[in-house]
This record gives C-alpha cells, structure tokens and sequence, in this order.
C-alpha cells in the first residue's frame, strides 16, 4: 500500500511555506523537485522529501511551469528521450509525464541542458502535440 499520508503531510508544509518565490527556475534546467506519491503509473517521488528529478520546459511566470519527470532507466519508447547529463550519468525525460507544477515545490538545482539538446527535447514533446 503506498503512503499517501506521509506526502499529504509533507504536502501541507509545502503549501504553507511563504508565497513569495525564492527560487526562479529557467528552461532548460534540471532540479530536484518534490513530486509526491502519485497513483497508478504517474512518475512518483522518492525519499523522505518524495523528490525526484524534473526538467523545466517552459516557464509561465515565477510561480509555475511546465515539467518532466526525469529517470535513470533509459528507454526505448517513444515518449522516452535518453540522454547522458554533465556528470556523465544515463538520464531518460519521460515524455508523457509533462505536468503543470509549483516553483514551491522545487528544491535545489542540478544542473543545465545545453540548448541543442533541450531544442531536441522540445522538438519531441511537438511531436506529441
């Protein structure tokens, strides 16, 4: 049985923290982000902070963005695009995970796709549209 009751705690401190953004995310880059416990195949968090790695797509203000779920198993289907990160790590964006989310939720930044990469990423997602 998940634990859906630890992430609704962890969420509720979440949402009570200060409204005013401290962090303000770019495109392109990658961070830690806390998803929580999700239902049936959605990308769940991991972790006492429910946290897993996300890739900013595309910003609308400094409170919310469009996301994906990153993952360290690579692939071969069409909503996954496989790439190595900067620190030489398999890293696959899961495609079918874009989802709306809350600078609030994010936690500390890893790291910046290059632009042609991420122009390649964006590219797929099109695709799907």
């Amino acid at each position: 049985m998940k634990d859906f009751d630890s992430w609704n705690e962890l969420k509720k401190k979440i949402e009570d923290e200060k409204n005013d953004p401290d962090k303000f995310p770019k495109e392109g880059e990658v961070w830690m982000c806390s998803l929580g416990r999700n239902i049936g195949f959605e990308q769940n968090g991991s972790g006492g902070n429910f946290s897993r790695p996300i890739l900013i797509i595309k910003k609308f203000n400094n409170h919310m963005f469009w996301a994906v779920s990153l993952s360290t198993k690579q692939k071969d289907f069409d909503f996954y695009f496989n790439y190595t990160d900067p620190n030489n790590q398999k890293v696959s964006a899961i495609l079918a995970q874009m989802k709306l989310l809350s600078v609030k939720r994010l936690k500390r930044k890893l790291y910046e796709v290059p632009n042609e990469l991420f122009d390649e990423i964006k590219q797929k997602l099109k695709s799907f549209l």
